[in-house]
């Protein structure tokens, strides 16, 4: 159905075809879509009538011209927000630190919401040749090959996180925070802190925190400007 109008397989089929053109942001003449379509024009040019318009053209630039009004999500504001002071020194303390531990081990840790973040860095790090891993056993620590230790939590306040951080610490391994709140607990204890933005919101007035999302806006950023500065070097 068209609003109320029945349309058939084969009309239907038309109107698909224009709509994937369209999303394309093309414009395409009669002649295509019937090809495509398998119809003669004159189908074309009927459907056209039966849905209002006055010919092929007019429902062509009238549905783009629909398309062009939906809404559609603009993240253009970010690449404003990355420029600020404070974001530019979390990016480059981030840099520094992989190519730091470069030959060393980055282990990752997470609690909550958060995790997910955690599998994208570690992912993303290993297709970069980095050794990062993520082990909930404190067991994973070894003293004989310390390395980066990084916890994501957007309170940083969870007493279990403390417990990973001093075993992490105990094995020579370096602390690095990904916190919402540098003055945490898990901020306090560790050797690098990076406060990433994020919103503390309730069910009943909702208000979206961008907490994880910002980590991993933070990583391919950090990474941009790794590749930038080292990866000719590390290719040597």
């Amino acid at each position: 159905m068209e609003g109320n109008i029945y349309l058939t397989d084969l009309e239907k089929t038309v109107v698909n075809k224009i709509h994937s053109h369209i999303l394309e942001g093309e414009k395409v003449s009669i002649d295509v879509i019937a090809k495509e379509s398998f119809v003669s024009k004159g189908t074309i040019v009927k459907l056209a009538k039966k849905l209002g318009y006055s010919g092929y053209s007019e429902m062509y630039y009238i549905l783009m011209a629909s398309n062009r009004k939906q809404k559609t999500v603009d993240f253009s504001y970010m690449n404003q927000q990355m420029e600020n002071e404070a974001t530019r020194a979390n990016i480059d303390l981030l840099v520094e630190l992989l190519h730091e531990y470069r030959g060393a081990k980055i282990h990752f840790d997470s609690i909550g919401l958060c995790d997910a973040a955690k599998d994208y860095y570690l992912q993303t790090l290993l297709m970069f040749g980095f050794d990062a891993v993520s082990s909930y056993h404190f067991a994973a620590f070894h003293k004989d090959s310390p390395g980066l230790f990084c916890f994501m939590s957007f309170s940083g306040s969870r007493f279990e996180i403390l417990d990973r951080v001093h075993a992490a610490k105990d094995n020579g391994f370096k602390v690095l925070a990904l916190t919402a709140t540098k003055d945490s607990p898990l901020g306090a204890a560790a050797d690098y802190t990076i406060e990433v933005a994020g919103e503390r919101s309730r069910d009943k007035i909702y208000k979206p925190n961008f907490f994880t999302a910002n980590l991993i806006v933070l990583l391919e950023m950090a990474l941009s400007e790794y590749s930038r500065k080292y990866m000719n070097e590390e290719s040597e």
